[in-house]
């Protein structure tokens, strides 16, 4: 869903195949042809790595797929996440709140660093540089 979601674009991305056989899937009607739906969800440039949960969660995520006793999992590197330079100390202790069940804290906070001057789709970290040179 995620690939989907932001490696297509479906005006471009998106082609109906007319003449798939109808033997390829639950039968959708009485014809002998049905159609289907291609979508390119391939990468089709690069993009930024991709993050993942810090190693405390993922070792932790490993202990407990030990403990219900499912079939061993092979680790290739990186196996957890580590900062990739585009994290700051505020949205670690976002984080942190959000792992210790502290959501209410988060939402107080965000409620009171809400402003009027600001585009949803603006960079949250282009607000607080500015902010921080006020």
């Amino acid at each position: 869903m995620w690939s989907l979601a932001y490696r297509s674009n479906p005006i471009e991305d998106v082609h109906v195949d007319p003449c798939r056989s109808t033997g390829h899937a639950p039968k959708s009607g009485p014809g002998e042809l049905d159609s289907t739906l291609l979508i390119d969800a391939t990468l089709k440039y690069p993009m930024a790595p991709l993050a993942l949960p810090g190693r405390e969660f993922m070792e932790r995520a490993q202990a407990l797929w030990k403990e219900l006793g499912l079939p061993a999992i092979t680790l290739h590197s990186p196996w957890y996440g580590y900062s990739l330079g585009d994290w700051n100390d505020s949205w670690e202790q976002f984080a942190r709140n959000a792992v210790g069940g502290a959501w209410e804290k988060n939402g107080a906070e965000t409620w009171m660093r809400r402003r009027g001057d600001v585009k949803p789709e603006t960079p949250a970290r282009t607000v607080e540089e500015a902010d921080r040179t006020v």
